[in-house]
């Protein structure tokens, strides 16, 4: 079974910091999952990737020891399962609106008791069908961690219903989505997202979860203190795109 990395972090109250891929090359994941960040935060809402290419940056966080953390909107079980048996260990779930779509990805993603995930046992996730039946069913369930987006103004209201359900890790704000949403766009510190990001630290407390959301690594400290642990915090394109800034800065300089 892939152990994972968050779910060892999270069971021992550690902050956890992850990092985002942007482009679809397994060798920069290996590269970016090896640098020693907790996970790598693979997108598949804004991009719609060959299957095949996501198999291997999953592979690619599994050779460079972290956990891939999946971004993915399931319309049914059948968008969740392949990426939980190719060895994804998180799933970040997108623009959620209501407890019931939570819920309904927990029995998704969730072997009996907990859910309802059907089992396919020859692949990554199962040591390739190796592992006894009921060590992999106890194993998967115990590996994999659920980060629920708070995106959405209409979500608000919901939080301690969320914050409440068994199988929910972490609460993730998504100040840019929730700024275009109060129709403040840009707005990421704005007095509405902010007031979000306390409800959020908020629920997450009452209920044994995590807060999370994305920032500057300079700014973790100002969010820690407001009671956030689980933090993304770099992506290959702001490295790439600040590394070609601060060269061409550096070599016109006078």
């Amino acid at each position: 079974m892939i152990t994972s990395t968050v779910r060892r972090k999270l069971n021992r109250g550690e902050e956890i910091l992850t990092a985002k891929a942007c482009y679809a090359d397994p060798e920069l994941v290996e590269l970016i999952a090896s640098s020693g960040f907790d996970a790598l935060w693979i997108c598949l809402e804004h991009k719609c990737l060959d299957p095949a290419v996501v198999y291997a940056m999953i592979q690619a966080c599994r050779l460079g020891g972290a956990d891939a953390l999946i971004r993915v909107k399931p319309a049914n079980h059948t968008d969740l399962l392949w990426l939980l048996e190719s060895g994804a260990r998180g799933l970040m779930v997108p623009r959620v609106r209501h407890p019931d779509e939570v819920a309904a990805i927990v029995r998704m993603m969730k072997f009996h008791p907990q859910g309802s995930r059907g089992s396919d046992v020859v692949h990554a996730d199962s040591d390739f069908g190796r592992m006894p039946l009921a060590d992999y069913l106890a194993a998967a369930n115990r590996e994999t961690f659920l980060v629920v987006q708070i995106e959405e103004p209409e979500v608000v209201p919901h939080l301690d219903a969320i914050a409440a359900l068994p199988g929910v890790d972490v609460l993730f704000v998504g100040p840019g989505d929730l700024s275009l949403g109060f129709g403040q766009p840009g707005a990421h510190a704005g007095n509405e997202v902010m007031q979000v990001v306390d409800a959020v630290a908020a629920a997450a407390r009452r209920h044994g979860k995590r807060a999370g959301l994305p920032c500057a690594a300079d700014q973790v400290a100002k969010y820690r203190a407001l009671g956030y642990s689980f933090f993304n915090v770099i992506s290959d394109y702001r490295c790439v795109t600040q590394g070609l800034k601060a060269a061409l800065e550096m070599g016109r300089a006078r």
